[in-house]
């Protein structure tokens, strides 16, 4: 009985002098410096991930709002006038678009409306009052740049796609 408490305070001695991290490496299990290393790469690549998940949602909001920004661009903005003088109009995909760029690159801010029947009509300039539409149309109509069949669309007619 007394070798048996000899090994027994032997052995609570050992443990209490050396720690569990020695009988951890006996067994071949990590220590204490190793978990807190492990620990601390896990809370890295947490963060790590949180940052990336953060920039991917910023990108897919981005491509959100340019995607929504895209479907608006076609769509009429019936509070910017009523009468819309228009230099074009398209089914071709794609000329619509070069009427556009012309329109830019001499100093206007053209519109794209989309017409229910699959056309797409390029606007220089709304207006409330129809005189006004007329005198621009007219104005517009001295530029060479500017198509033969210009003509006023008037959003009562309801032909545009709705918002």
């Amino acid at each position: 009985m007394k070798t048996f408490r000899l090994i027994a305070t032997l052995v609570v001695a050992a443990m209490l002098l050396t720690g569990c991290d020695f009988f951890r490496s006996l067994v071949g299990k990590p220590t204490s410096k190793e978990l807190e290393k492990i620990k601390q790469e896990a809370v890295e690549q947490a963060r790590k991930q949180r940052a990336l998940d953060s920039i991917n949602k910023a990108k897919a909001l981005q491509l959100e709002q340019e995607k929504a920004a895209a479907e608006k661009a076609g769509m009429l903005d019936e509070s910017a006038g009523r009468y819309h003088v228009i230099l074009g109009s398209f089914k071709v995909d794609g000329n619509a678009e070069k009427m556009y760029a012309l329109l830019e690159k001499n100093g206007y801010t053209p519109k794209v409306i989309k017409f229910n029947n699959g056309f797409d009509v390029v606007s220089v300039a709304a207006y409330n009052n129809y005189r006004d539409a007329l005198k621009a149309m007219e104005d517009i109509m001295e530029y060479p740049f500017c198509p033969e069949d210009v003509w006023i669309y008037d959003i009562n007619q309801k032909m545009h796609v709705k918002q």
